[in-house]
């Protein structure tokens, strides 16, 4: 897959990092429950197989989230993040 096919996955848990680093619990949720959603549907730059792998631990995160358990649901979004940044590294 071509580094630019990364870069909606990346922006996208960019803004749900984001988020999360200023606490912004309500949107991160809206954002994250968002980006499962797309990559659920396999939209345009959502189909790449490092993306579709990591919809479980995106889906756990926003659990996570959802019952309060942020420490939780920071590590898991976190995790996924490098990953898609190792997976376009040159």
């Amino acid at each position: 897959m071509s580094r630019t096919d990364f870069l909606k996955p990346l922006n996208d848990i960019a803004c749900c990092c984001e988020s999360a680093a200023q606490d912004y619990t309500g949107e991160l949720k809206s954002l994250l429950s968002s980006l499962c959603q797309r990559i659920k549907a396999r939209e345009r730059g959502y189909e790449a197989a490092e993306i579709q792998t990591a919809l479980p631990m995106l889906e756990k995160a926003l659990e996570s989230y959802r019952s309060g358990d942020t420490y939780q649901g920071v590590m898991l979004l976190t995790s996924v993040s490098r990953n898609w940044w190792e997976a376009v590294a040159p």
